[in-house]
């Protein structure tokens, strides 16, 4: 049963199920087999234009946060800026990689603000680059998991970077 459910959830089977339900449509071909008022294809239809409206969705929302997640702080390190790149080479979760990582220096504006030591700095370009992915992937699913993951990973962090010290 799961399989089939995936199968149907799959956007391009979605895709092709809402085209059948168009052409219904549009030619008037009758659906004689059934005996209920509102058309299975139409009711294909609908389910179909939901599941790409998600899927659309989705990859809008990667879109979002590739153009807006560009600088973030991880632990207790210091902030970092990256670029956005589309690769082929590297295999990761949207195909985008973080390219030009820079390490901003610490600014403090407010004296009431209370300031964190940020002296830890993540030296290993490939860590950072995986660390950011995985950032990445939260935001963009937003579930309880990956909430709990990057706390976990934030928590290593600031772990690590008192053992260094």
């Amino acid at each position: 049963m799961k399989k089939l459910i995936l199968f149907f959830t799959n956007p391009i089977i979605g895709g092709i199920l809402s085209l059948i339900g168009i052409l219904e449509i549009l030619f008037s071909i009758p659906s004689s087999y059934l005996n209920y008022r509102i058309s299975l294809w139409i009711i294909v239809l609908v389910i179909g234009f939901i599941i790409l409206a998600l899927y659309l969705y989705k990859k809008l929302r990667i879109l979002y946060f590739i153009k807006t997640y560009t600088s973030d702080s991880f632990g207790e390190s210091r902030t970092y800026t990256w670029k956005w790149s589309k690769t082929t080479y590297y295999t990761n979760v949207y195909g985008y990689m973080p390219d030009h990582i820079n390490v901003q220096d610490i600014t403090k504006l407010d004296p009431d603000t209370k300031v964190y030591d940020f002296s830890h700095c993540i030296t290993n370009k490939d860590l950072l680059q995986e660390y950011i992915m995985v950032s990445l992937y939260d935001k963009v699913e937003n579930s309880k998991q990956t909430n709990l993951f990057i706390q976990q990973l934030h928590n290593l962090e600031a772990h690590y970077s008192k053992q260094k010290q």
